[in-house]
């Protein structure tokens, strides 16, 4: 693959450009937001440069969507009034005094009752990391049971706070995903588990892996084609 780019207005697209032998221009948007295109072996460079012009709306629109859930973004404040994302869901903060420490949500609200509300960050930041696990464990284990099918999986996976990462398969396969993705969509989780699982037969994003990812999950891609 070669890196190339083209301006849009005040815009920057850069892209990895493969050939191959289909016929049609095709551009991915990864929910990294970088953006690979695969071009047929006979278009020239400034073709191909035509054509992700004519597509830059479409480019910029769907990597705005995916930096909405940026592992880099995720932040927030726990004070009444303010909102946080849960499975892509904003819920509103309401933080009260209590007897008893306890957070509980129904509806589209987090309610957050603590004896000392200067501790309600601190309260709110451990139950949202402990849900974290539970659910994106939750989440990840029909999508492994599948994988498992095919390929070795391992028997656990691992948590931690990654500041750019939404998630990771080490040399030895080992699975670490970011608890901030219970801030995102379930479909998000689901991409990103998917996606370290295929890092453990294929490491690099080749062909092989795209082709590995496309075949578990045939809807993983946000693509258009001429």
């Amino acid at each position: 693959m070669r890196k190339e780019q083209v301006i849009y207005g005040s815009y920057t697209i850069e892209f990895e450009l493969k050939y191959s032998k289909r016929k049609t221009l095709g551009v991915k948007i990864l929910p990294d937001t970088s953006v690979y295109v695969t071009a047929p072996l006979e278009l020239s460079l400034e073709k191909i440069k035509e054509n992700i012009l004519k597509k830059a709306s479409w480019i910029i629109k769907q990597k705005t969507y995916f930096l909405n859930f940026n592992a880099t973004e995720v932040s927030y404040e726990i004070k009444s009034g303010y909102t946080v994302h849960y499975l892509g869901r904003q819920y509103k903060l309401v933080v009260e005094k209590s007897i008893k420490d306890e957070i509980a949500y129904k509806g589209n609200l987090f309610l957050i009752s603590v004896k000392n509300k200067e501790k309600a960050q601190f309260l709110f930041d451990q139950w949202i990391k402990d849900r974290a696990i539970h659910k994106i464990t939750e989440i990840a284990k029909p999508i492994i049971k599948k994988f498992s099918k095919r390929f070795f999986t391992p028997s656990e996976i691992f948590f931690q706070d990654m500041p750019t990462r939404w998630g990771s398969c080490t040399i030895k396969d080992k699975l670490i995903f970011n608890t901030k993705l219970i801030h995102t969509p379930k479909r998000c989780i689901e991409y990103v588990v998917m996606h370290e699982l295929c890092h453990m037969i294929h490491k690099h994003h080749n062909d092989n892996f795209f082709k590995l990812l496309t075949l578990m999950m045939p809807d993983w891609r946000k693509e258009k084609t001429n």
